[in-house]
């Protein structure tokens, strides 16, 4: 005990980052808890702003790349903000992103010991898969958890996509890849018991990074046991889809979309979000320089269906109670047109530079990269996450876990168990 309190009193980084461990392992149960992790990281930044940068290294050069992309998507969406200034509350996320990007391009330059970084980095973020998992589970419903389900789910599914390069990677020992998949089971059962549909790609994302992994290491791989791992798979979604209760709201949302495009009804979750999609797509015709603005979007929003008779308006009630247009690109689109658009764009740039610029550095950390991109992109079109301060403070943590670790060799030193 006492070579580790003398441990703690001459490495003040690690009890800063065992700290920031306990934020980002408790993150899915609290938003203030996370905020203050993303806080701290931000801090911690500005303290090695002051001092002199040691040896920089290739994982700056990924750094570099997510600064500048966050940069540039901050200053769009301040001359969207400009041209419309009616909407300020919406450049929280960008801001967010952009100091969290800062932070993280210091420290990656002042904390070259990426393993050591990685050991004590890696097993909270599995613990805060477990976490999320418990908080899902010990719910009423999907409501519980402490943000708008949608968004968390797509956070917890960053955290997996941090998670399981790592468990996939040979060099890892077996004990604790064991360790490593339950917390991934875990995560991935919070994900679907949250009935979040948005993030049901982590799914996608798991079978195709587990296919890559297994080819990876065994050059030849018959077609014949890839098509098995998908008819798995298929088998899965089969079940989900038949089984009465309908666990995924897979059955629902097909109902809802049939309902929506052969009744005209778009009172529900599905069918809202046909109508929203419409609408954006719509009004960013009509403007696609600059869009329309958010108070504009949100009166059009607002008035869906009141021009009707009365009979006819409560099918457009679920649109009604909505804010925004259910779709990341459409939404930006909307309110800045072509401006606001390649803000939401730059920040994918961002993620996909930072994960090519990793490929060669550390393969294991450009995977993870990729699986961020990969859900950041995709839980996109269905919801408008960045609209909520808690996904973009867990896609700030997520992106500086991987790019201050990334470097470190796969195997060693070798990771504190999780459990």
């Amino acid at each position: 005990m006492g070579t580790t309190a003398a441990s703690w009193r001459t490495h003040p980084k690690e009890l800063w980052i065992a700290v920031l461990g306990i934020g980002i392992a408790l993150s899915p149960t609290n938003t203030k808890i996370a905020g203050a992790a993303w806080l701290l990281l931000c801090m911690a930044g500005l303290v090695a702003f002051f001092r002199a940068p040691s040896a920089t290294d290739d994982r700056a050069s990924a750094s570099k790349a997510w600064l500048i992309a966050c940069a540039l998507a901050a200053a769009l969406a301040v001359i969207v903000a400009l041209i419309w200034p009616d909407r300020p509350d919406t450049l929280h996320a960008e801001f967010r992103l952009l100091l969290a990007a800062v932070a993280t391009h210091q420290l990656v330059r002042h904390l070259p010991g990426a393993e050591r970084w990685r050991a004590l980095t890696l097993p909270v973020v599995a613990l805060a898969c477990v976490a999320a998992f418990g908080v899902i589970a010990s719910g009423h419903d999907r409501h519980s958890v402490p943000s708008n389900p949608i968004p968390w789910a797509v956070a917890t599914s960053l955290l997996l996509c941090i998670v399981l390069p790592f468990m996939l990677d040979r060099a890892v020992p077996a004990r604790h890849r064991v360790v490593y998949g339950v917390c991934i089971v875990a995560g991935l059962g919070g994900i679907l018991t949250s009935q979040s549909r948005g993030a049901y790609g982590i799914m996608v994302w798991t079978c195709w990074l587990l296919v890559t992994s297994w080819r990876s290491h065994h050059r030849q791989v018959s077609a014949s046991r890839i098509g098995m791992a998908g008819l798995l798979c298929a088998a899965i979604v089969a079940v989900a889809v038949s089984s009465p209760v309908d666990p995924l709201r897979l059955r629902k949302g097909w109902h809802e979309t049939v309902q929506a495009v052969n009744e005209g009804n778009y009172s529900s979750s599905m069918g809202a979000r046909m109508y929203l999609w419409r609408l954006g797509w719509q009004s960013f015709q009509e403007s696609p320089w600059i869009g329309i603005g958010g108070r504009e979007r949100l009166k059009r929003i607002k008035s869906a269906g009141l021009d009707l008779p009365l009979d006819q308006r409560a099918r457009f009630q679920e649109v009604r109670n909505v804010g925004h247009v259910h779709n990341q690109y459409l939404h930006a689109a909307m309110d800045g047109g072509l401006i606001g658009l390649a803000s939401t764009l730059t920040v994918l740039a961002g993620l996909g530079a930072s994960a090519w610029r990793l490929r060669r550095v550390d393969p294991v950390a450009s995977r993870q990269m990729q699986g961020v991109l990969f859900m950041h992109a995709t839980a996109g079109l269905s919801n408008v996450n960045m609209a909520h301060n808690f996904y973009a403070i867990m896609l700030s943590l997520s992106v500086a876990v991987i790019l201050i670790g990334a470097g470190a060799r796969a195997g060693g030193p070798e990771p504190a168990p999780v459990a």
